[in-house]
Formats: structure tokens, sequence, C-alpha cells
């Protein structure tokens, strides 16, 4: 059968899982949600048999732009579909969500796993503490490139399993997304309103060139943000000068974006994509 892969991916971890999806089952392609949602106003027509999400666990759920997707995706005649989440902590209820709106399209999830990664989420004061870095990154993302291997092998099967939510960490999480991040849930047209830049920005341009919502543009050689943001940390992740200002503070200097995924080659898809 032939596969589209729907991906979410601000900094690269869930674009190396469906390139490596892809790879393994083959006759699949690679789609970015953000790009599918700008093309198309209506609905979004499917043509493979099989589709998958792989898509990053938002505080125990799915961004916003996931959801919005979902509903729009025309899935008549769509036979097996799968999920992949990576989650930075804990994994919360992000394969629950993904049913629920597939179940309101008349569709079930037939197989799903979480696969744990490394956080990405600079934004939060509890970042330093959580995020891996040097070997211990390094061992997180090669076990997690074994984990997708079977995970696609079982997928090339046509498995139907859905690893159980954890409740009690879905718990955790939205009650941390409520002291810190509530708009990692809410992802609305404020979600960049505490951000700034300072003085160290160059006006190199690279967040505006790594930002899948359209939400940065050049105004007098410095980024402005336009209220339509993912949240995704694309922009504070890639900036060479960590020039993007949280709440007025300088984020942490423990950045991360996927090895496969340097600007260079994450500007490059997102051009293709978009050309």
């Amino acid at each position: 059968m032939k596969t589209n892969i729907y991906t979410f991916s601000g900094t690269g971890t869930a674009l190396s899982i469906s390139d490596q999806v892809s790879d393994v089952i083959g006759n699949a392609t690679v789609q970015l949600i953000p790009r599918l949602l700008k093309e198309s106003a209506d609905e979004i027509t499917v043509d493979a048999a099989s589709i998958g999400f792989v898509v990053p666990n938002y505080f125990g759920g799915i961004p916003n732009a996931v959801r919005t997707f979902i509903q729009r995706l025309n899935m008549r005649d769509v036979q097996y579909i799968f999920a992949i989440v990576p989650a930075g902590g804990g994994q919360g209820y992000s394969l629950k969500f993904i049913q629920k709106e597939l179940n309101r399209k008349g569709k079930t999830l037939n197989y799903g796993r979480y696969a744990f990664a490394v956080s990405n989420y600079i934004a939060a004061d509890y970042y330093d503490s959580m995020v891996k870095v040097g070997e211990k990154r390094k061992a997180v993302l090669d076990l997690l490139r074994e984990n997708v291997r079977l995970y696609a092998e079982e997928i090339k099967m046509g498995k139907d399993f859905v690893q159980r939510s954890n409740p009690t960490v879905f718990a955790v999480n939205r009650t941390l997304s409520m002291l810190f991040a509530h708009k990692m849930i809410k992802d609305t047209s404020d979600g960049d309103k505490d951000y700034s830049i300072s003085g160290k920005c160059t006006g190199c341009g690279t967040c505006v060139k790594v930002c899948q919502a359209d939400n940065i543009v050049m105004e007098g050689g410095k980024p402005s943000f336009q209220h339509k943001c993912y949240r995704c940390m694309a922009c504070i992740q890639y900036c060479p000068r960590n020039a993007i200002l949280v709440n007025g503070k300088e984020t942490s200097a423990r950045k991360y974006t996927h090895p496969d995924y340097p600007a260079t080659e994450m500007i490059r898809i997102l051009h293709e994509c978009s050309s």
C-alpha cells in the first residue's frame, strides 16, 4: 500500500522518525502538516490507503495544528492508520487525543507508539534539568533510532497495537502546563507574546526561514512576531546568537536540534516543500 506520513516537527526529531519509518516500509511520502494546512483552507484529500502521524507530545496532548489537520483530512478510503509520538518527558495522552479525533471521522488508530526523545521546550523553567546533553543525548537518540526501526517493522507488517497512555503522567503534564507553559496547550494567536529580541540579533533571518507558521517577518532588519505562533521552539533553538528572549530573559545555552537537521537542512526542506 502507498503510505502518507504526516509530520509536525519544529527541530527535526519527528522529521527524523518520519524519514526512518518511510525508509523501512517503502512506497511512502513524508509531508509537513503546517505546509498542508496553508495550502488548503478546506478539506485535505488523502491519496493513500495507509497514513501515519508523527507528531510531538505537547504536555500530554497534541498541537492544535495537528488536531485541525486531522479534522480537515478526508480519510474515507484509508485502511490503516498509525502514529508515533516523540516525547521529551512524560508520554501523557497524546495517542488518546489522536484516537479521539479519528473516531470523530469514523476511523480508528490501528497502531500507536510513544518514543522517548530529547525535549526541545526551551521556554520552560525546568528545561535545563530535563534536556539531555553530550553522551546522554547521544544515547537517547541512538535508542530512539533503534526503537523506531522496530516500530517501523511492525507498521510494515500491518500490526494492530496501541500503546496504553498513562493517566497519571498526563495529569502531571497538564498541571505543569498550566503553571509554566499554558500556551503549549492553547496554541493560540498570543503564543509569541512573551518573545522579544535582544541586541545580540544580527538580522540573519534564520528564525524567519525555519518558522513553519510564517509567524516572523523582518522589520528594520530585526525579527517581528505576527501572533500566529505554533510554539514549536524552532526560532529559538535555531537562532545562532541566542537572541530571542522569553519573558525578557535569554534562554538556556543547552540548545537542541536533531543532529540530522541543522538549520541549513531544515531550511532546505521547508523551501522545497513550499516551492
